[in-house]
């Protein structure tokens, strides 16, 4: 982890305002960003305001928040199970079916 990159990220969190993303990456459809979560009250507790990454499709307003290394591994390690490939391809079909109307002549 670069020093310079962790200044980036301080000058970022001192400008952004809560909530507010920044675009990190674009793939295809999926756009990832940096984002703001605002001070956390709890009767308990306080979680200071912090960063964390989004990622989204690019027609979602709402998206996964991921504050961890170790969250992004868990989710990689869960999307690249051949099961979940092999249902979403089934999702894909079943729905392209649903979309097909047929009309009485």
């Amino acid at each position: 982890m670069s020093e310079e990159l962790i200044s980036k990220l301080e000058n970022l969190f001192n400008e952004m305002k809560d909530w507010e993303r920044r675009p990190v990456v674009k793939s295809g459809r999926i756009i990832i960003e940096l984002v703001k979560l605002p001070e956390k009250q709890s009767r308990s507790s306080i979680k200071p305001a912090s960063l964390a990454l989004m990622i989204r499709r690019e027609d979602a307003f709402r998206g996964i928040i991921i504050e961890s290394a170790e969250e992004i591994d868990d989710l990689k390690t869960a999307i690249s199970i051949e099961k979940i490939r092999d249902l979403a391809k089934a999702i894909k079909e079943f729905n392209r079916k649903r979309a097909i109307k047929e009309f009485e002549i």
